[in-house]
């Protein structure tokens, strides 16, 4: 079932449950105050890869909050190179890879709106939820891939590889919400993931002669083997991938969030 099926199930499914579970609900046993309905939450764990994330909520009734998550991540290097690195050395390679973090920089924007079912009986904001959530993202990159085969042939072996990957996905998470006073909240979302596809546009301009044509085109077809979805041109002005391939992600953090 494809994710975004899951997502319109789950937020009918909200509905017709939120519809059966009286709107308003005392905040205290003291006399009733206006309810805040509102939630603004950081995450400050991606920023150990230098993303930046916040999320806003809205009750919508019963025990069904709406809301969205909005990251950013600014161009610059891979975070946790040396860890990243050793993932592209196979033990009998002597330190070399065909994939070098170094040269990689890139920037990141994505937007996800949510829905999330509270499942206890103290409501919206509080306790254990599952969430289903869309995620809409744009990645830029920037690479500078040194192509062996032209090292053989006496040319520059570097190709500056620019581009875009845009990406859909959806998929579920579960975590649960912790009232700590004066407003404040800690959500921590314990584990959930996303599914989709992503459109790839890659190219690399650079003056080719026929020999590095030739090279290229048998890189080309490798690629091709692997990524069936992708198509690609090799001419004497570069190469040029464009296509399509999975997407997948992980979803998990911990946030302080403000009500109001």
């Amino acid at each position: 079932m494809k994710p975004y099926y899951i997502l319109f199930t789950l937020f009918c499914g909200s509905v017709l449950y939120a519809q059966d579970i009286p709107q308003t609900q005392p905040e205290t046993d003291s006399i009733a105050k206006p309810v805040k309905g509102n939630l603004i939450k950081l995450n400050p764990i991606p920023l150990a890869w230098g993303t930046g994330s916040i999320t806003y909520e809205r009750k919508v009734g019963g025990r069904l909050v709406a809301g969205t998550t909005v990251n950013y991540r600014p161009t610059s290097g891979a975070p946790f190179k040396s860890t990243l690195q050793k993932i592209f050395e196979s033990d009998d390679s002597d330190g070399d890879a065909t994939f070098e973090i170094d040269k990689l920089k890139y920037s990141n924007f994505s937007f996800a709106p949510e829905i999330k079912l509270y499942l206890g009986k103290k409501g919206a904001f509080q306790g254990f939820y599952i969430a289903a959530f869309a995620k809409i993202e744009t990645t830029k990159i920037n690479y500078d891939y040194q192509f062996d085969e032209l090292i053989m042939l006496g040319e520059d072996p570097n190709l500056p590889l620019t581009g875009k990957i845009k990406a859909f996905s959806g998929g579920l998470y579960f975590g649960v919400q912790w009232y700590l006073g004066k407003n404040i909240y800690l959500d921590w979302q314990i584990i959930g993931g996303n599914y989709g596809s992503a459109n790839i546009d890659i190219v690399a301009n650079k003056n080719l002669s026929v020999e590095e044509q030739e090279a290229l085109q048998e890189f080309a077809e490798d690629l091709k083997d692997s990524f069936d979805k992708i198509d690609y041109e090799v001419n004497d002005k570069g190469i040029k991938l464009k296509g399509k391939m999975p997407w997948a992600g992980l979803r998990t953090g911990l946030s302080i969030a403000y009500r109001f």
